[in-house]
């Protein structure tokens, strides 16, 4: 079981970084929400308390996404700061993942500064 979610979990964070690398933020908002609430679902069942800040930003990402008009800022801010957490959050991750956490967390916060 714990090994499946491992699995899931590797898989769920390529997706986000290949997402991210390919340049085209523009084209992701429409699926940005459910991939926003499967991470934010993610975080939150797991064991490490620093983890609940990065899900309380994406939740902001979210709401900034929401609506029929991005708010830009906030978009970026939030990108800048989950890039900033994320990388941080590498350093506790399993040894097995802290590489692809510190990319995702180097991805968001390119991300952040492709927003204009």
């Amino acid at each position: 079981m714990q090994e499946e979610s491992k699995s899931t979990g590797t898989a769920q964070l390529d997706a986000t970084i290949q997402a991210l690398q390919g340049g085209n933020l523009a084209g992701l908002a429409p699926q940005a929400g459910s991939n926003i609430q499967s991470w934010i679902s993610t975080l939150q069942h797991s064991n490490n308390g620093q983890l609940s800040g990065i899900a309380s930003e994406l939740e902001r990402l979210n709401d900034a996404l929401s609506g029929s008009t991005p708010d830009t800022m906030q978009v970026q801010q939030s990108l800048r700061t989950l890039g900033e957490h994320t990388t941080r959050a590498a350093e506790s991750a399993d040894p097995g993942s802290q590489d692809k956490v510190r990319q995702l967390g180097q991805a968001l916060s390119a991300a952040a500064s492709q927003i204009r």
